[in-house]
């Protein structure tokens, strides 16, 4: 009985050793956060396709919106939603940067390979200057007819559906012979744009109505010709269209008298 006992307990071991030892060389299941790693996808709405925008601005830190959303603070990189361009379509959005202390810019852009990268330089608010005293000089030697300029300070900011001035004064009394005035600014998209310079007798003179062209640069004022000189001028810049933006910095009138 004895010998019974110990065959029936070592029969037992082996059993139990077996068991412990039994698929050894199957390797255990991964733990569930490593089967769900990388599966994790952006949702886009129907008929809707994704583009990256990179956005960047000097100084950093602008605030950008497009789309009616904000889109983040510069320097950055994200993901949007777009409507799925139909073939052969050329898609343009635009993107307005805002910095306190700068001035807004609005950069129209279209996606390259579902991508848009975008890069504005902000320029500091200008405050208005007084208007400077205008000079005359003589247009030739020994005489002639006389002739000055002056120059108006900056109106500033550009913005939708405002009228942007500067006011310059001329203290120097004749008849107009000749006048051109320039003008020096920016903006984003020229058609928007309603240019007008106001005489100190009332007569309005239109400068450029919505043209593609560049509206800063010089003019030649015809009918100012006959016009008296002395007292107020004011340019006037009217942007009449929504989502771009520009600055008007200054504006000079040359006058040659009768």
């Amino acid at each position: 009985m004895r010998a019974i006992s110990y065959a029936l307990v070592s029969l037992t071991i082996v059993a139990l050793a077996g068991a412990c030892s039994g698929g050894s060389g199957t390797p255990p299941p991964p733990p569930p956060q490593q089967a769900q790693q990388g599966q994790a996808q952006i949702q886009v709405p129907p008929g809707q396709v994704l583009i990256t925008v990179a956005a960047s601005s000097s100084p950093q830190g602008a605030t950008v919106t497009g789309g009616g959303r904000m889109l983040g603070l510069t320097p950055f990189t994200t993901q949007v939603p777009i409507p799925a361009p139909r073939p052969g379509e050329t898609q343009t959005f635009q993107f307005t940067f805002q910095l306190p202390g700068y001035q807004p810019a609005t950069i129209s852009a279209s996606p390259i390979n579902n991508t848009i990268t975008l890069n504005a330089a902000l320029a500091p608010m200008v405050a208005a200057t007084p208007p400077t005293t205008p000079t005359s000089t003589p247009t030739a030697p020994g005489g002639g007819e006389p002739s000055f300029t002056v120059r108006g300070p900056a109106g500033g900011a550009i913005r939708d559906f405002a009228v942007t001035t500067s006011a310059a004064r001329v203290e120097h009394q004749c008849m107009i012979a000749e006048l051109t005035v320039d003008i020096d600014g920016n903006h984003s998209y020229f058609s928007d744009l309603v240019v007008s310079l106001r005489g100190p007798d009332g007569t309005s003179y239109s400068l450029q109505s919505h043209a593609s062209r560049n509206p800063f640069r010089s003019h030649t004022v015809r009918r100012a010709e006959g016009h008296p000189t002395q007292g107020t001028w004011t340019l006037s810049v009217n942007d009449t269209v929504r989502a771009d933006a520009g600055q008007l910095r200054g504006w000079t009138m040359a006058v040659r008298c009768r």
